[in-house]
């Protein structure tokens, strides 16, 4: 019996024993799955925390980086610069434990190239030297063993984590991506093509831009033009000198010639001069005699409509008793220049017309060249009264300022965005145009940048119309961005303009404020430009601030090359200046 109760008791001593071995595993059990949890409860938050600063910081290197893109310089020098930007802004930004992210340029920062692929509407992908000029920028972070290339020593970036050590974990390695690129624009190019974009090139201009950079202008158009000759008119402006009879010893009749100037005329005789009358176009007679010598400059105060010139025993040569009779009438002269046996060019104008501008338009006489004919003149005619494709064809080829600045700076723009291959879109709007809305879509947004280049180089000043309707191109342009234009594109207008809106009559200005502000409601902004002396400053200023873009100025006053530089730098400002985007990247 006694025995019996002793064994009892002593498996029950045992078993006691027994349990409190097993709690005290529970509990060390426990406790280590207490401190993991600490470990994953306290230390995954950090790392959560750690890894947004690091992608932060990534996000901000890489976009710092794409702000150097450019394919406009040597790649070599972007590339420096593109790596100097991502280390400094890693560098400002904290990350866990470390004051700031630190880059390996060599290894975590590259430089590459994305092409669009028209065959399957899909971007290609290449990193590395070759894939120039660079058009993105792939920026690595990682918290590990990164080389320092300041100090020239590895560093452990590494996490160091709180509990983690408990179960044998010190630190933690992570590493993030992020590529930056253009976001892509949907661009439309909106360009005066009133008549006042040759003004630079037209005789009006010497008083402000000098006679000899006119007369430059003009004789470039003439080369371009191939140099055309029409009748005995010279290239260079002559006045008109008529040759009378020949000279007949016999009856004592002289050789008499007479230059034209318009309201005088140099008489040139073989024997004396004795009488000369000049009858204007009122029929008004002047009359001068008791002359001596055989040459003189005879003057009016006013146009010169009829010569008569008494001069040995001519008296009688033209049947009307007053000596030889020379004819000034629009016709007549077109006859002394060989231009009647000519078929005037084009479309609009004529000889008589052409004599008549030549005699008595006011610009004209400014450049000094009144009732002198030439080639010169003919040009400075189709520029000033006769430039539309429909009047004279063919004008598109010359060098017409301000419109070729214009033109070259388009080219700094469309060369740009085609180097850069961002996926950018452009569109042409020209104004003013016969149309109900006053401008005319030349091209519609389109991928294909060289395309749009032809259409804006094929055409001259006042191409459809003379007169200036800025509203007209805003409303094309705002309607092909918002019915064409894609939901992910940055929205712009490039405007540009040498003067001032008059179209529609009676409200133009407020007609162009209108549209501004239907492009604030689309979000489109409108890059503003006022060229030259003439341009409404105040207006341009106001269209660019209602939408949220920019006004650029290029003043007037100065030499064509000078605008012209100017003008190619805020087209290459614009192109440059685009906003930046960060595309999806996985690790």
């Amino acid at each position: 019996m006694m025995h019996t109760i002793k064994a009892g008791f002593m498996a029950r001593i045992s078993k006691g024993q027994s349990r409190r071995g097993n709690i005290i595993l529970l509990s060390t059990f426990v406790v280590t799955m207490a401190l993991g949890f600490a470990a994953f409860s306290v230390d995954i938050g950090y790392l959560a925390v750690a890894k947004g600063q690091l992608q932060a910081a990534v996000d901000a290197a890489t976009l710092a980086a794409a702000m150097e893109l450019n394919p406009n310089i040597d790649q070599s020098v972007v590339e420096t610069n593109v790596k100097t930007a991502a280390i400094e802004i890693a560098g400002l930004n904290p990350v866990g434990n470390h004051s700031g992210l630190l880059l390996d340029p060599s290894v975590d920062i590259e430089l590459g190239r994305r092409n669009w692929n028209s065959a399957n509407s899909s971007f290609m992908f290449a990193f590395g030297p070759k894939a120039v000029p660079y058009n993105i920028v792939r920026v690595t972070g990682r918290l590990d063993g990164v080389w320092n290339a300041t100090s020239g020593q590895m560093e452990d970036r590494k996490l160091p984590l709180i509990f983690a050590p408990a179960i044998d974990n010190d630190n933690m390695i992570m590493k993030v991506g992020s590529v930056g690129t253009y976001q892509p624009r949907d661009m439309v190019l909106v360009l005066d093509y009133s008549g006042s974009m040759n003004d630079d090139t037209e005789f009006k201009s010497s008083n402000e831009l000098g006679h000899t950079t006119i007369n430059t202008a003009i004789d470039t158009m003439w080369t371009e033009l191939g140099e055309p000759s029409y009748g005995e008119m010279p290239y260079a402006p002559t006045y008109v000198t008529v040759a009378g009879v020949p000279a007949d010893v016999t009856n004592n009749i002289p050789h008499i010639t007479v230059e034209y100037r318009r309201e005088s005329v140099k008489i040139t005789s073989t024997v004396e001069l004795e009488k000369i009358i000049l009858q204007d176009n009122g029929r008004n007679f002047l009359e001068f005699d008791e002359l001596s010598g055989t040459t003189g400059v005879f003057a009016d105060n006013t146009k010169i409509r009829r010569v008569w010139v008494e001069s040995g025993g001519n008296l009688a040569i033209s049947g009307d008793d007053a000596g030889e009779r020379f004819e000034f009438d629009d016709a007549d002269i077109v006859g002394y220049l060989g231009l009647d046996a000519v078929t005037y060019p084009h479309p609009s104008g004529s000889w008589t017309d052409f004599v008549d501008y030549v005699n008595d338009d006011s610009d004209v006489n400014e450049a000094n060249y009144r009732s002198m004919f030439g080639t010169k003149c003919l040009i400075n005619y189709w520029n000033e009264r006769k430039p539309k494709y429909s009047q004279t064809t063919g004008l598109s080829v010359c060098t017409a300022q301000p419109l070729t600045a214009a033109k070259n700076a388009s080219d700094v723009l469309c060369d740009y965005i085609t180097a850069v291959e961002a996926d950018d879109q452009v569109g042409l709007s020209i104004y003013t145009h016969s149309s109900s809305n006053g401008a005319y879509l030349e091209s519609g947004l389109t991928h294909d940048i060289a395309s749009i280049k032809p259409l804006y180089r094929n055409r001259q000043a006042a191409h459809y119309d003379n007169m200036t309707n800025i509203g007209g191109g805003l409303k094309v342009a705002r309607e092909e961005l918002e019915n064409n234009g894609r939901q992910d594109a940055c929205r712009v207008i490039v405007l540009m303009t040498d003067g001032v809106a008059n179209r529609p009559s009676g409200y133009a200005e407020q007609w162009a404020i209108h549209q501004a502000n239907l492009c604030k409601t689309s979000k489109i902004k409108i890059m503003a430009i006022a060229l030259g002396l003439g341009a409404d400053e105040n207006l341009m200023l106001q269209l660019a601030t209602i939408t949220g873009g920019k006004q650029f100025i290029v003043p007037g006053g100065g030499t064509i090359p000078e605008y012209e530089a100017q003008l190619m730098q805020v087209f290459q400002d614009i192109a440059a200046d685009r906003p930046l985007k960060l595309l999806p990247t996985s690790y």
